[in-house]
């Protein structure tokens, strides 16, 4: 009779054990949900007011980007304007440059030609250098 007495306080005292084990892993439980809610709550107020602010910013964002495109269009185009100017200087230019150039290459041409530099013999020349009897072995020139 004590025997069993015994057993059913133990049975009694282990089941004690597994309810306080179980209250404790529940209020761990209670207290990290809270934890995760309070840590909700808070994002959630901290994008609701980025979301008010950035609302804001998007509104006064617009009405500049209205009042400068406004503005802007005059702005462009007499910035096509000057463009074009240069555009057009720029070709005037360059017909210039190239008339220059032709004008020098055929000058070259005459000075060549007056002082006979056009010759056979000039050409024939040209890499006297190379052929050179007292030229140093080894040596490029």
């Amino acid at each position: 009779m004590w025997g069993s007495k015994k057993r059913r306080i133990a049975e009694l005292q282990d089941r004690v054990e597994q309810l306080v084990y179980e209250r404790d892993a529940a209020l761990r439980a209670v207290e990290t949900e809270r934890t995760a809610r309070s840590i909700a709550v808070r994002q959630f107020c901290q994008s609701e007011a980025d979301k008010v602010r950035l609302t804001g910013r998007v509104r006064h964002l617009a009405e500049l980007l209205e009042n400068r495109g406004e503005q802007g269009n005059a702005e462009n185009q007499r910035l096509k304007t000057r463009l074009e100017n240069m555009r057009a200087a720029v070709r005037k230019y360059r017909k210039e440059m190239d008339g220059q150039a032709r004008l020098i290459r055929n000058q070259n041409g005459l000075l060549d030609q007056f002082y006979g530099l056009d010759t056979p013999a000039i050409a024939a020349g040209e890499q006297w250098q190379q052929r050179r009897h007292d030229r140093l072995p080894g040596v490029k020139l």
